[in-house]
């Protein structure tokens, strides 16, 4: 019997069919869509002329380069007036992302994501629900924003700002982007001035990247033509084909194949060497973006470093480029610090050790061959002949954002970029693949940096609100059997006298006196209220007291921007949400206006003001909102040469209008006012005249610590000495294509999540055949227990890997 019903044939769309453009919702590259939204009861021909495709389908497509439109780009929905409609999603040909109509297995199914009454997303939240006991029944929304604004009011009153806690996603694309960020950053940092908020992936409000961000270099500063340009392409702890795979097979692969030589012609200098770009990879096991890179017949080198060792190579490869002489003095001399350049070579550097005994000690360390590191110094940035630098993109993410001494590591990475002459010029850059796409426009956040850790902090019984919004971390947060533990039991402390005063006095008269008990419980059992604002009921929701249904993707319009090429465009509203759910930036908007209206009540006009402005309407006037609050003081008429000196996410000048206007052409940010024409202007590379975002302008080092000179640096140590008779494996975690950044739709939709029933883990075959397993045995993982299928995979000997 078939797990899930599969269709003979889709309606192809007329040709007055509506139409919008959208970026997919998914991982980092963001590709073009066109979505096609009409009743049903219609539907087009088979000819050119008669669908709004434009395309001939009375005959076989063309392979490979055919039009994409499968089941899984179409679907229906069911908008407010009550009537069904058909909607596809299908990639565009006009993006310069995905030309051709490339697209990903994630968003291939778009389409299947969107809410509708008769399949598996009809499981979207529809309404505000409130707990009582240990059931929720759906209230309005006037009653909901209520009560979350006087329990937020009663607690910041009574016992000041750090008791309200958050954690909140920071970006595009999934339901973020500039809309949802700024309004709800808004509310939480300039009306409520909250410093123990949390990001979606981390305890605490901080950037994955101060260890470049420090050196003035912002994390995303090239494009994707630069990969199309690149001799050589490094992906340090990236698994590209898999978590930007467009990228890889459209813009990386043809480089690889040798099929970019025009471009290259094109911006290069005259007589410099044009060659099939190299690649390097650097990931402990034979990752899918090492086979695929294989299979392009290029040159690949794979190093294979020992697990949190990461920023001792990136030290001993750059040491390999000071002493071949690989760097460009002039560079160095004039758009670099030369005093903190001291300190660099000396600690990370460390010049006062002899070549031959780093190198040794860095290979014993690394578990990397000395003359792989040297290979790899070379192919990134020994000059070609004639003498012309060469060009490399130094690709980075969470291999090295989420490692051992990671500011250390972002740090070596980003200097090894600058030692190298890799950043600013045609074919270089280095920076992030990215996770999410982008889409931040908060004002400034008030708490301290670093920032406090917002899990432990509730955890240990701090804090009396906890309001999560888009994020889930009863899954994600880390020791999250802790974290469920200790917030359910918090929240249930709550719960429970809730329901004793509800059995003795009765129900509350009103949603004041609600809020007044729900006060008076917080500080007689120190519990915690809970509101988790969402599209599904998602584990986090288990011991919520109030839920939010949250609009997605399609639903309200979104500015987001992809990673690579800080691409902005709108991603327009094609269908209603479900029920009376609303976007997160009205969801706080309206919880703002309401506290605006208490304060004034109270008499305190003073914090009442904190909270004006924020009766937004349309997402328009949020972005309006962001030009004025954000960017007001900003002047962005400058020329090419100082646009590095702009926030690099900035688009002052930029609305709706604008980006309708333009379409999936989109405008690469920050975005400038040229001064000659008054044009609004992208940005394509950054630091392209090698001014950087410091206060003189110089690329500013950074001696990073040595590898001994930590702590936590004899946990490794250990480890790499060890016997390990007690735990054999060190675990590390990734991403996979099926499910990753999309598990919270794909998880209902049984076409996606048949596909991987259980987490697998890859084990080094030698460590298969010690333990006497064999392909798709049920394993235990422990530390803390959990089942797994286990896969034989080619990864380090005493390693072990699975999605994440």
């Amino acid at each position: 019997m078939a797990l899930y019903r599969r269709e003979e044939s889709i309606p192809l769309p007329p040709k007055n069919a509506e139409a919008y453009n959208t970026a997919c919702q998914y991982c980092t590259v963001g590709c073009g869509y066109k979505v096609y939204v009409w009743p049903d009861g219609l539907a087009g021909g088979l000819k050119a002329g008669d669908n709004a495709f434009g395309i001939d389908f009375s005959g076989p497509q063309p392979p490979i380069v055919g039009f994409s439109y499968t089941e899984s780009m179409h679907s229906t929905i069911r908008k407010r007036d009550g009537r069904t409609y058909h909607v596809a999603i299908v990639p565009t040909h006009d993006s310069p992302i995905n030309p051709m109509g490339n697209h990903s297995s994630r968003g291939a199914v778009n389409a299947k994501t969107t809410w509708s009454d008769s399949r598996p997303t009809q499981a979207r939240l529809h309404y505000p629900l409130l707990r009582s006991g240990s059931e929720f029944n759906a209230i309005p929304w006037d009653a909901a924003i209520e009560l979350q604004a006087r329990v937020i009011k009663g607690v910041a009153d009574k016992h000041g700002a750090d008791a309200l806690c958050s954690k909140i996603y920071d970006h595009g694309g999934g339901g973020g982007g500039m809309e949802n960020t700024y309004g709800t950053g808004r509310l939480l940092f300039t009306g409520l001035q909250m410093k123990h908020v949390g990001i979606h992936n981390r305890p605490g409000y901080s950037s994955e990247t101060w260890g470049t961000r420090d050196r003035g270099v912002h994390e995303l500063n090239y494009c994707y033509e630069d990969a199309r340009l690149a001799d050589t392409i490094m992906l340090w702890g990236s698994n590209a084909y898999v978590t930007a795979t467009v990228f890889f097979v459209a813009h990386m692969m043809p480089n690889l194949q040798g099929a970019t030589t025009d471009e290259k012609k094109r911006h290069y200098a005259k007589g410099e060497a044009i060659t099939p770009a190299r690649m390097v990879i650097v990931d402990p096991r034979i990752s899918a973006t090492v086979n695929a890179a294989h299979e392009t017949g290029a040159k690949v080198l794979h190093l294979r470093p020992n697990l949190g060792t990461d920023y001792m190579l990136m030290n001993a490869v750059a040491r390999v480029v000071w002493e071949k002489k690989y760097y460009n003095k002039n560079f160095l001399n004039q758009h670099t610090d030369m005093t903190s350049f001291e300190d660099y070579k000396k600690k990370s550097l460390e010049l006062d050790i002899p070549y031959k005994d780093f190198m040794a000690r860095a290979q014993k360390i690394s578990g990397v061959p000395v003359a792989q590191i040297e290979q790899a110094a070379a192919w990134i940035a020994q000059p070609k002949p004639g003498g012309h630098p060469r060009r490399s993109l130094i690709l980075y993410e969470k291999g090295v954002i989420w490692n051992y001494r990671q500011y250390d590591a972002v740090a070596a990475i980003a200097q090894l970029g600058a030692l190298s002459f890799n950043i600013g010029r045609p074919g270089t850059g280095t920076g992030r693949v990215g996770g999410h796409q982008e889409g931040y426009a908060r004002p400034d956040y008030p708490g301290p940096k670093p920032p406090p850790d917002v899990d432990k902090y509730v955890q240990d019984g701090n804090g009396k609100i906890f309001w999560l919004t888009g994020c889930n971390p009863y899954l994600a947060a880390q020791n999250n059997a802790y974290f469920r533990k200790r917030i359910g039991e918090r929240a249930q402390a709550l719960t429970d006298y809730l329901s004793a005063q509800k059995q003795g006095d009765g129900e509350p008269a009103s949603i004041e006196h609600l809020a007044a008990r729900i006060l008076e419980g917080l500080d007689k059992t120190n519990g915690l209220f809970v509101t988790v604002q969402n599209i599904y009921m998602i584990e986090s929701a288990r011991d919520a007291h109030l839920i939010l249904p949250a609009a997605q993707w399609g639903e309200a319009e979104n500015i987001s921007l992809n990673c690579g090429d800080r691409l902005m465009r709108l991603d327009d509203r094609f269908m209603d949400p479900p029920g009376d759910a609303k976007p997160d930036w009205e969801i706080h908007g309206l919880v703002g206006q309401k506290l605006e209206e208490l304060y004034k009540a109270d008499g305190k006009a003073d914090i009442a003001r904190r909270f004006a402005g924020m009766d937004w309407k349309h997402g328009a006037d949020v972005v309006k909102s962001i030009q004025d609050d954000l960017y007001a003081g900003m002047n962005t008429k400058v020329p090419a040469s100082r646009a590095s000196t702009l926030d690099p996410e900035s688009f002052k000048g930029v609305d709706y209008a604008y980006l309708r206007k333009i379409g999936q052409k989109g405008i690469q940010t920050p975005v400038r006012t040229d001064p000659n024409t008054g044009e609004l202007v992208g940005t394509k590379r950054l630091y392209s005249t090698f001014y950087f975002m410091t206060k003189d302008g110089r690329f500013s080092w950074y001696g990073t610590r040595p590898w001994d000179d930590h702590a936590s640096a004899k946990v490794v140590a250990g480890y790499l000495k060890s016997d390990r008779t007690k735990y054999p494996f060190w675990f590390t975690m990734g991403r996979d294509q099926p499910l990753w950044q999309t598990s919270y739709h794909m998880r209902h939709l049984p076409e996606k999540a048949e596909t991987i029933p259980l987490p697998f883990v890859q084990v080094n075959p030698a460590d298969v055949k010690k333990l006497g397993v064999t392909n798709g045995d049920i394993v235990m993982i422990y530390n803390d227990p959990c089942l797994s299928g286990c896969y034989p995979h080619p990864l380090n000997v005493g390693c072990v890997h699975s999605p994440e």
